[in-house]
């Protein structure tokens, strides 16, 4: 190799490799392709969905202008014989050859001489072909330049595929950002939580834990789904569990499974949460509720990516991503000694805030409007706006419940109410600030209290947005009992 030549071949694997876009990495290819190995011409055709033809992505020449134009056939060409049997070739005389496909030559009006063709492979996969073609000066194209070309195409297809990864996550991150606009629990018109989707951005490829905080019906479980599926995990795995709901010893079986026998009741081998996600993402909601023993065993999982089954010795390795969320205050929970330090320090690499609603008011009118938009099409009405009145109480509330609360709010008000637009009368007596008298006037105890207590739950479930396990632990009651009360006392959700 000449030091020209190897000058060339440098440079070209540099522009390969430094091109992000699909359309800067082949023309950073054809070239390389064209410069190093010395061709008149040369193209990159890709197959088409049909897988039946292939089409010109980029050409360079005296006719590439023509040649773009042109669909070439996988059977009966060069670059199609190639495609199929993943070889490549190097043909002395091309248009003698009974693979060459003329309909180019005569589109193009310039005779295919020599040629060389090499696949095009990304994940092991043929997605097209690189052409050289007419060796300047008459010559015929040698081994060597084969060789170059092979490992250009080699150097491209990686830098395609990247490019292909980084689109399509994009492409994804885009469509989370169009869902969730549509179930409106992040982003409203001046952009609420915009500066949260850049953190997703940033961190959904890293393995780095990520600790989620935000008051109950902040959007916390939309967020690290946002994370998982933007990631290069998104096709594994999401597994979920909400440290809240269960009782210590069943959080522990959950978590890390246990083995037949390991406790009375254990009557077969349970697979745990932890490898279950292997490969994939765990949440683990409300992490702030899990006890100081199971906290231990969780800091191991995140150090050394290992754990044990409950009632076992063997040591389960997993590989996975982890990310948290508690609506608690963990540095307080620290000074009083029911949460570790050392494991705070482990979930919190990347911290994101999730505001409460009454943080963010200027995105109340977009949010108010979307959830008519969308709850006037679910009930075949036309409650489209919202009077100013009425906007004037929904702003001034502080909506303890978030966005889940709002939600629940105006879904209630297209429900029951009439017309174009959502009035005042139409919200509830809590939310215009009115005390709700309960008339005890000719009840019995029994049914005074039966009254009240339908009303106050009621009430701290508005507070919560409908959410029964913050509203329980407020209650300071089982979430299974709070369930139960519901149910008795005919409660609407």
């Amino acid at each position: 190799m000449s030091t020209k030549q190897l000058e060339r071949f440098l440079a070209a694997t540099t522009a390969i490799a430094g091109a992000k876009e699909e359309k800067h990495i082949l023309r950073a290819i054809i070239t390389s392709a064209q410069e190093v190995i010395g061709a008149r011409a040369a193209s990159i055709l890709l197959m088409e969905p049909d897988r039946e033809h292939m089409r010109f992505a980029i050409a360079t020449g005296p006719a590439s202008d023509k040649a773009i134009l042109a669909r070439v056939p996988v059977e009966g060409s060069v670059a199609g014989w190639v495609v199929k049997n993943r070889k490549a070739l190097n043909l002395p005389t091309a248009s003698a050859d009974p693979r060459h496909f003329s309909g180019v030559d005569r589109i193009t009006d310039q005779r295919t001489e020599n040629l060389l063709c090499v696949p095009l492979l990304v994940d092991e996969q043929v997605i097209g072909a690189v052409q050289a073609l007419n060796k300047e000066g008459g010559e015929d194209f040698s081994s060597e330049d084969l060789r170059f070309l092979e490992t250009i195409a080699v150097q491209a297809a990686h830098a395609l595929q990247q490019a292909d990864n980084r689109r399509r996550r994009k492409e994804e991150l885009e469509e989370l950002r169009r869902q969730m606009t549509n179930k409106n629990i992040l982003i409203g018109r001046n952009g609420g939580l915009q500066e949260i989707f850049e953190v997703v951005e940033k961190v959904a490829n890293a393995k780095t834990t990520v600790l989620l905080r935000g008051e109950t019906g902040t959007g916390k479980g939309m967020i690290a789904r946002a994370i998982y599926e933007a990631s290069s995990r998104y096709n594994r795995c999401l597994v979920t569990v909400n440290c809240a709901n269960l009782s210590e010893e069943l959080l522990e079986s959950e978590l890390f499974g246990h083995v037949k026998g390991a406790f009375t009741g254990a009557t077969a081998n349970k697979e745990g949460r932890f490898k279950s996600a292997d490969g994939g993402t765990i949440f683990l909601d409300e992490i702030g509720d899990i006890s100081p023993r199971l906290q231990t065993k969780l800091l191991r999982v995140l150090q050394e990516q290992e754990f044990e089954p409950l009632g076992s010795n063997r040591t389960e390795q997993v590989n996975l991503r982890v990310i948290a969320a508690t609506n608690r205050n963990l540095e307080q929970a620290i000074q009083e000694g029911s949460f570790r330090e050392d494991l705070y320090y482990r979930l919190s690499v990347v911290v994101v805030e999730l505001p409460p609603l009454r943080e963010r008011r200027e995105d109340l009118l977009a949010l108010v409007e979307h959830f008519l938009t969308r709850f006037s099409r679910e009930t075949n009405k036309r409650m489209l706006s919202v009077s100013p009145a009425a906007l004037e109480i929904l702003s001034g509330y502080e909506w303890p419940g978030n966005i889940r609360e709002l939600e629940n709010a105006i879904e209630r008000a297209v429900v029951l109410g009439e017309g174009e637009m959502l009035e005042v009368e139409m919200l509830t007596r809590h939310i215009r600030g009115e005390e709700v008298e309960i008339s005890v006037v000719g009840q019995t105890l029994a049914e005074a209290q039966r009254n009240f207590k339908r009303w106050f739950i009621a009430r701290e479930l508005a507070n919560h947005g409908g959410n029964q396990t913050s509203t329980a632990k407020d209650l300071g009651i089982q979430r299974s009992y709070l369930n139960r009360l519901i149910k008795q006392l005919d409660i609407s959700r």
